[in-house]
Parts: C-alpha cells; structure tokens; sequence
C-alpha cells in the first residue's frame, strides 16, 4: 500500500503541474489557467512553483513528448516523497495570535457569492468568510445571536419575533460602497423583500412564506410585506400567519445574511461574482475556476486574531490537495481518496490533527417524476430495491453508511426500523419492474446527470452495474458543479440525477421541505430535483412546521417517511463518514456540526517550525 501511494502522489504532482484537468475542471484542451503557487512549497510542486510564476496566466499545454520526456527524468531522478507526518509545527503560543497566510480549497467551483441565490455546499463557505447573519449556530449545533445583540424576544402567541442589531458593524468599503457604512435594520428588511421578490427567483424563498403577506408579495399580489417592519435604527420585527418551528433557523440561513443594497445597484446581474458584507473577511479577488482570495476585516465587530489572508483555491483534485497537505502547503483537507483515507486513519503521526464523524447527510438517485420512465412509481421503486448499499461501503472502503430512507440516522426525523425503507431485494426490483410492464427491462437507455471526476465515475458505475441486473441500462452523463446544478434544476430536462443534501439546519423540515414539498417546484433552480408533487405530503409538512408539541410533531413526520419510500422520487442510498485534518500550525479549528469547512474563527500559530 505504501508504494501505491508514493507513486500515486509523484504522478499527482506531476499532473497538476502540467495542467491535467482535476475533478470539476472545464474541458479546454489548449489552454489551462494555473493558479499562483500556494505560499508554502515543498516536493515536487518547486516544478509548479516554477511554472506558474512566469508568463501569462494561461499558457499552452506542453505536446505530449515533452510531457512524457519531462515526466520519465523526474521518475528516474527521483522526487522527494510525502512524509508520513505533519512537516511543519506551531510554535507553541498559549494564546491566539493575528497574522500569516493560510490555504484552503475545494475540489469544484463556487457558482456564486449571492447568498439569495447560492444555495450549495461551496457558496455557503465562500459566502460566510465575507458575511454574517443574524443569528448563527455554536458548536454544539445551537443557536445564538451573532449580528444580533440577543436572541430575538418571541410573542406569547409564538408569531412575532423581534431583532435587535449590534450597533457600530459596518459593511466593508468596496467599490460598490467606497468607505463602506454601517448596518442598520432597514438593510435587513430590504434583503429579505430582495429575497422574496419573484425577480430574484431565490431557491430559498419558501423558507421566510410563514411572514405575513410574503407569500402574496412573492406571487405578484401585492407590492409590501406587512409582517415585516423596521421599527428603529437597529430593530426589526416579523410578524409570522402561524408558529414556525423552523423560522429561527431559516434566519441564520445565508439566504437571510443583510445585504447592502448599493452592492446590487452598482454590481447588477454581475452582483453575485463580488461581495460586500460584513463578515470577518473582505473579498480582495476572485480569479474564477481558480482562487478567491480574501483580506482580514480588521473593523469586523468579533475576534481580529486572525491570519491576515486566507486563499480558497478551486477546482483542486482530492489527491493533490493530500499531497500539498503533507507538504505544508495546505491548511486543512476534509475529502481523500480511498487510499488516502486509509492511510490517515492508520498514521498516529496525524491522529491529534484529525476528526472522523459521520455527516448529517443523504445521498441517492433523484428520478424526475414528471419524465417517463419515472413517472411509473413501479419503474422508481424498482431502483430504489435493486441498489447494493452494502456493496457500496465496501467498495468505498467504510466511508459509507447504507441509508435507506430521507433523514440521517444522526437526526431527528430517522426513524428506526422505518417499513418499505429502501434495502436489496432484487426480486421486489424485478415484480417492480413486471408491475411496471416491463418484465425484460426498459427498451432503452436512461441518462445519468452526475459530477465529474474519479469519484463521479466511481459511483456512476455502481449505478450502472445495479440496475443492469433488472434490465435498466445507464448512460452516464458527467458535468461540471455548476452545469449540473443548472441541468438538474430545470424542468423536464433530466431522467435522473446522483445527488447528495447536506443539512443547514438540524431538524426533519430542512430535508422534505426543498427535496420533496411542491412549494420547491419551480422552472428553473428548482430544489426538488424529482419535481414531485403529492398534496397529502404536502399538508403533512405543513402541520409538522407548525406543530408545537414535539411528540405530534415526531408523528407527523413518521407518516411523511412512510409516504416518500413508498413513492420511491429518490432511491435513498448511504449518509457519508467525514474525516477532517489540519496542520499542527492551524489552531482554533474545529469541524462544525452545520456548516462544512468553517474557517472563520482559526488562528495560526506562528513562526511554523520544520520537523520532516
């Protein structure tokens, strides 16, 4: 095993050097944009060093002799390996410091900085270095006030909510708003109307309904919300038509983070590639499909002991990022590869810098119930009985948990021993598929959206292999992050889609209400990827977002898991296990029971000290 990782990473090295496309990158075969070289080098990346200091940004790709000729001398002459474990160390300060430069990264693109608009795992990490919400979640996945002074006061009759803002914080100077200004409530008013409005066309808007009149004012009725006043320079109330049990964890959604609204008036439809908030960093330049780059806010109102620039690389492969992490160059990394995975949950050397859990997510295979063959739920539950969970973990090394219905067996909502829950049984696949007029399997082929990438690939020809055993066969259809969310949120454009939910907040509502309520439907951007629409459900949701006693509420959304495996939209798979490391040197981070990669409250312990 050892060996295969060393050669692995030598020829990783190698290939992000000479511009080989990584997980999410676009297909341009005569020219690759590189990013500049992280701060911190080390191995083999001197060569990218190298080649990405001179010149222009893009350059032409080597022909494919010099790229074999290059590649056979560095092999022969050798190339420092990884080490085993951690190469640099803190230097050993008791409290927390500003200052230095730290890098993270994804493996895709960040699609956009609108938070109305963005509503993915990248724009929300993207997004919250540079603002802030209201309200905002603690470590132990509670609420509390962060733009707020305090947690809202709440009416007896639990409809109206009551905000009060900190005093003093001020939106970042930009060019949208050179000098930059202070918050008041009416720009929190102002972005939820913005939020709202059918022009904006937010995936979020369903989230914020329950205000009075903003259901009307999202559908063109009427052109105010009266349930939301600004009453004072730093108040603001909203006003509900019935207790919401999830309304104070749709405020600290980004969807409700206060926007300026110069920002929108000087930017237009180009508002969503620059920001202009009031979090803890300031967005200096986003290079697109390569890095964001941003600046401590030394005005923001929380801790400045910060480092001074944190840089967000894009589009960077789960094997490379592993390599620059074991070189230093990298701050933390949260997805390996299989052979990486193990080897950091063997290396005792990383065992104080690392984090496994399992995530409060569900992935599976969205069927667009509005497309033949989909339409049938005979053809959907067939899928749902003929895929192999247990194989899949296997085959994935344990980073997978078989789940066979919506919610996580980390949340409430999971119920135990749930009937019809989603499991092999091939013969249950193949009476599906007789019921569905389809004994021999379907005359053709169905389409397959998923991401690109290994890992896309991998899962792809799981799908692949699974349902050929009850005569479906898949074409695969691989995109980029931001094509596949464009394809599989339009309306009767894919079959069916390799998709994965990641909670925003911890309760039942934020997995059925954007996956499975009709409320979610829209044309385009649509979150319910399977477009299926059932009012029983539909009404089930509804009272279990009003209903206050936790026991009925339980009820009510036991009768909605019965309902969606029964109905099959999705064929509901596995929830991932998550591993997490960072350096020695990164101190102060910890994984997030809500959002993915927080970073906004690390130190770095400086002068960093070799010690491999």
């Amino acid at each position: 095993m050892r060996s295969i990782r060393s050669s692995l990473g030598r020829v990783c090295s190698l290939g992000r050097v000479f511009g080989s496309p990584s997980r999410f990158a676009r297909a341009e075969p005569e020219t690759r944009s590189l990013p500049n070289a992280p701060p911190f080098g080390g191995g083999c990346q001197r060569f990218g060093g190298a080649f990405s200091q001179a010149g222009p940004e893009t350059r032409s790709l080597p022909s494919a002799p010099v790229v074999l000729g290059c590649l056979l001398a560095l092999l022969v002459a050798g190339c420092p390996e990884a080490p085993q474990g951690p190469r640099y160390r803190g230097a050993g300060h008791e409290g927390r410091r500003a200052g230095g430069t730290v890098v993270t990264y994804h493996e895709s693109t960040v699609d956009t900085l609108d938070p109305h608009i963005g509503w993915n795992e990248l724009a929300t990490m993207a997004v919250r270095l540079c603002m802030d919400g209201l309200l905002d979640y603690d470590t132990e996945a509670q609420l509390v006030p962060s733009l707020a002074v305090a947690m809202p006061t709440v009416s007896a009759d639990g409809k109206t909510f009551a905000f009060q803002l900190r005093p003093g914080v001020r939106f970042h100077a930009t060019e949208a708003l050179p000098g930059g200004r202070e918050l008041v409530a009416e720009d929190v008013a102002w972005s939820i109307r913005r939020l709202l409005h059918p022009d904006t066309g937010s995936p979020g808007f369903s989230f914020f309904t329950k205000i009075v009149g903003a259901q009307a004012f999202h559908d063109g009725e009427r052109d105010d919300i009266p349930g939301l006043r600004v009453t004072g320079e730093y108040t603001v109330e909203f006003e509900l038509t019935e207790p919401d049990q999830t309304f104070l964890n749709a405020m600290a959604m980004p969807f409700a983070y206060p926007q300026a609204h110069e920002h929108f008036d000087h930017w237009g439809d180009d508002a969503g590639k620059h920001c202009t908030g009031v979090g803890p960093y300031v967005l200096e330049r986003w290079e697109r499909g390569v890095q964001l780059e941003y600046r401590r806010n030394d005005g923001y109102w929380g801790p400045h002991t910060r480092p001074d620039r944190l840089i967000f690389m894009e589009n960077l492969d789960r094997r490379v990022a592993s390599l620059r992490f074991r070189n230093g160059e990298v701050g933390a990394i949260h997805r390996q590869n299989t052979a990486d995975f193990v080897f950091y949950s063997e290396a005792e050397a990383w065992a104080p810098y690392r984090n496994s859990k399992p995530i409060s997510n569900i992935w599976g295979l969205v069927m667009n119930t509005e497309l033949a063959p989909f339409d049938d739920v005979h053809v959907r539950r067939a899928v749902a009985f003929a895929i192999d969970r247990e194989g899949w973990s296997r085959a994935r090394g344990g980073r997978l948990t078989p789940n066979g219905q919506l919610i996580p067996a980390t949340l409430p909502g999971h119920v135990r021993n749930l009937d019809g829950a989603h499991h092999l049984d091939l013969d249950r696949a193949r009476e599906e598929m007789r019921l569905a007029g389809h004994p021999d399997g379907l005359d053709e082929e169905v389409t397959l959206l998923l991401g690109e990438g290994d890992v896309g690939r991998i899962y792809g020809e799981l799908i692949q292999s699974d349902l050929a055993r009850i005569g479906i066969q898949v074409k695969l259809r691989p995109l980029s992050f931001a094509a596949y969310l464009q394809e599989s949120g339009t309306r009767r454009r894919s079959q069916m889609t390799f998709a994965g939910w990641n909670m925003d907040f911890p309760d039942p509502a934020n997995f059925y209400e954007p996956l499975l309520h009709s409320d979610s439907i829209t044309e385009e951007r649509s979150m319910n990827k399977a477009f299926y629409s059932n009012p029983e459900l539909d009404r089930i949701l509804d009272d279990a977002r009003a209903e206050t006693d936790r026991a009925a509420r339980a009820a009510l959304y036991e009768r909605a898991a019965a309902i969606v495996v029964a109905d099959a939209p999705w064929a509901f798979i596995f929830s991932d296990m998550k591993m997490e490391l960072w350096q020695p040197y990164v101190r102060g981070y910890e994984p997030h029971p809500v959002w993915s990669q927080d970073y906004r409250d690390i130190w770095l312990d400086l002068p960093r000290e070799r010690i491999r």
